[in-house]
């Protein structure tokens, strides 16, 4: 007696695509823009977590003082802005590098150690 459950989500509309997806890692706002998915951020943890840990920092101790989510929201952008800006030099100064990477550890589960070789790579080219 298994019953499906209808798909919450609408089906996709015949108009242009929000986004294009570029090597099955990144996608593409329709201005060029790299939009990061999952795995380009696990890639870039480690560059996310050095560069952006003041912002972070600040968000966190805002969320912590205040309980109301809008007290934050300019936190909050700062470290969304910090990514956005890692994840664009790593597209530019790296893009085969970080794509082969994120491609591995996609493939693998987020198993950083399947990854090792594609992971000192990409920190040669864009290092923490």
């Amino acid at each position: 007696n298994f019953r499906r459950w209808p798909d919450p989500l609408p089906p996709p509309s015949s108009s242009k695509p929000r986004m294009e997806y570029d090597d099955g890692t990144k996608a593409r706002a329709p201005d060029g823009t790299a939009l990061p998915l999952g795995p380009v951020l696990y890639a870039l943890n480690k560059q996310i977590a050095s560069t952006c840990a003041s912002q972070n920092k600040y968000f966190m101790q805002c969320k912590t003082e205040d309980g109301n989510p809008k007290s934050c929201l300019r936190q909050g952008e700062d470290v969304k802005q910090c990514v956005e800006g890692v994840v664009k030099r790593a597209d530019q100064q790296c893009p085969k590098l970080l794509t082969a990477f994120a491609r591995c550890l996609d493939k693998n589960h987020v198993e950083f150690w399947e990854c090792r070789p594609e992971q000192q790579a990409l920190e040669a080219c864009f290092p923490p």
